[in-house]
């Protein structure tokens, strides 16, 4: 089983305040991922997959990744519109359209999508609506990834600290005292603009770089830097224990965009 990570996209019309071009900087991360071999058996797409939510731009990203044969898994970030997402993707398990976590089982792996967003807001949050929805959805006998857009714990940068994921004691207490939480491998977050990767509850947390600019590893302001984007491999052989690979994305396969941004 391996699941590629993609996270915060920001797509739009236009280039970023960053100056990059996400439509151009999606197509190059997608052209990597055909490369990897084996190849993904799923796609997760960690939230900020719209830079404003606008519903032509899910239609646009529902386009593009139909041209593939991969199998994407969504969940909104904070940029992100929940009704814009469940039109543009009708076939995600979304649990409502409101609550948009789905469970997806591949193999023998299960992929718990939550949905921390507060419309109008930077912060997430996870609430006790989650706890009920992880314990009716979660296996006991599964490998079980968790992902969420907004990281559970500080990641040592203060401008996103303070734009965290509220109630983050509550899924503390999920992964510490419920039995299901022993099949959980792993907490895949996006939000962060940089790979992070710490332990939170007693659970390996980690969080993906964005596809576009990187989010500066400094005390002070909140900074973007030209540092390389990148994504995430997680591997879940059978019988080895999970193993997550950090790839950068490199200008030189640029001369491949155009299969991907043609109409």
């Amino acid at each position: 089983m391996r699941v590629v990570q993609l996270s915060d996209l920001h797509l739009r019309d236009g280039l970023l305040y960053s100056g990059i071009d996400p439509w151009r900087a999606l197509a190059l991360a997608l052209v990597r991922i055909d490369r990897l071999r084996p190849r993904a058996d799923v796609l997760l797409l960690s939230g900020d997959l719209a830079d404003d939510g606008n519903a032509d731009t899910y239609r646009r990203l529902a386009e593009l990744l139909a041209r593939g044969s991969r199998i994407p898994a969504l969940l909104p970030g904070n940029h992100d519109d929940r009704a814009g997402l469940w039109a543009a993707f009708p076939n995600q398990a979304w649990r409502s359209e409101d609550f948009l976590c789905q469970r997806i089982d591949r193999g023998e792996v299960t992929l718990l999508l939550l949905d921390t967003l507060i419309p109008g807001r930077e912060d997430g949050r996870f609430t006790a609506e989650h706890v009920a929805w992880l314990d009716a959805i979660c296996p006991h006998d599964r490998r079980v990834l968790l992902a969420m857009h907004h990281p559970p714990c500080a990641v040592g940068i203060p401008g996103m600290d303070l734009m965290g994921c509220g109630g983050s004691d509550l899924l503390a207490r999920w992964l510490t005292l419920q039995p299901q939480c022993d099949v959980v491998e792993a907490v895949l977050c996006g939000h962060v603009h940089r790979h992070v990767t710490q332990m939170f509850a007693g659970h390996l947390t980690m969080t993906c770089p964005s596809t576009v600019h990187q989010i500066a590893l400094q005390d002070g302001p909140l900074a973007w830097t030209t540092e390389p984007p990148g994504l995430l491999v997680h591997d879940l052989w059978p019988g080895q224990a999970l193993r997550t690979h950090a790839l950068p994305l490199a200008t030189a396969d640029v001369h491949c965009y155009d299969e991907y941004l043609a109409d």
